[in-house]
């Protein structure tokens, strides 16, 4: 199985399992243009498999551990990347398990479910996720397939198509750091034209850790972007970032998210997830000036069916 980050890597992935995944949609809001002051163009990954970006990795990630004559496949995840590694499991016939925060929203455990993973909950706490993880699976013997900090997934993350040449930026939710050092890593080299900006709660604080080496003391974050709970990001994707987005990372307040939600849900019908307003509360809020035609990516839509925004 391959151990590198590379851009050979990122088209093998997209070869490996473009038949299995959508090639998601660009959608634009004239309104949303005018109110934000330049041009966005959103990537659709909420409309992607499992309703995330995560079954991109979660598809390389199973067909190599399959490949590898692996057992079976778990993780510890508080929905998206959870669904995504069961669905993908589901699809290369390896069994699979979820360790799940006791607060993880009941809409994503129930998806985990449908697709077939065996479902282990454990304390809101990443230290518990880790090592109720590693338990089970000396456990099992099953292949761990890390959230954040995995290089098949980081591959895997990669989108290679409509990048297009018609944008300067790219906006999008930073959590444990997977996707965006994915996203950094291919823009950096094929465009490094297009700047990656990473969109956070307040509290993570990650320009900190890029410019000073100093890391987030909370391990966990209090926000209503509930994919991007997890406070630090991971080893493999700390030096991407610090490489590529070190001036780049915009931080945003609780009510921001709110509102940037409110404002795709009414304009333009999509009914993506807090962790994927985010990326969009970065742009309509703290937009440099030089900024005039953005790509936010949507990064998820599993939303709880009685989910109201207050």
């Amino acid at each position: 199985m391959t151990t590198e980050i590379s851009v050979e890597e990122m088209e093998a992935a997209r070869n490996r399992t473009s038949s299995l995944i959508h090639n998601t949609p660009i959608m634009k809001s004239e309104k949303i243009d005018d109110k934000v002051g330049a041009k966005v163009l959103f990537k659709c990954e909420h409309l992607q498999k499992t309703g995330s970006f995560k079954a991109r990795g979660a598809l390389n990630s199973a067909i190599l551990a399959k490949e590898q004559n692996a057992k079976g496949v778990i993780a510890h995840s508080s929905g998206n990347h959870g669904q995504a590694l069961a669905w993908a499991a589901q699809k290369v016939g390896l069994p699979c398990t979820i360790v799940v925060p006791k607060n993880a929203p009941n809409s994503k455990v129930e998806g985990m479910k449908e697709y077939n993973a065996d479902v282990v909950f454990c304390e809101p706490t990443m230290s518990s996720r880790e090592s109720t993880c590693a338990e089970m699976a000396e456990k099992l013997g099953y292949y761990y397939v890390d959230p954040h900090n995995c290089v098949t997934m980081i591959n895997g993350h990669a989108i290679l198509e409509q990048a297009g040449d018609e944008i300067d930026s790219i906006f999008l939710s930073v959590g444990g750091g997977g996707f965006a050092a994915s996203v950094a890593f291919l823009i950096g080299n094929l465009r490094p034209d297009i700047e990656v900006y990473l969109v956070e709660p307040e509290e993570k604080n990650l320009a900190n850790l890029l410019e000073n080496g100093i890391q987030c003391a909370s391990e966990t974050l209090n926000t209503i972007a509930d994919g991007v709970r997890v406070a630090h990001v991971g080893s493999l994707c700390e030096p991407i970032l610090k490489k590529y987005c070190t001036r780049t990372v915009v931080s945003v307040k609780e009510e921001e998210i709110r509102d940037a939600l409110k404002l795709i849900w009414t304009r333009t019908k999509q009914r993506i997830e807090p962790t994927a307003a985010l990326a969009f509360a970065g742009v309509l809020y703290h937009k440099p000036d030089h900024v005039k035609k953005a790509l936010v990516i949507l990064c998820g839509g599993n939303v709880d069916t009685d989910y109201v925004i207050n």
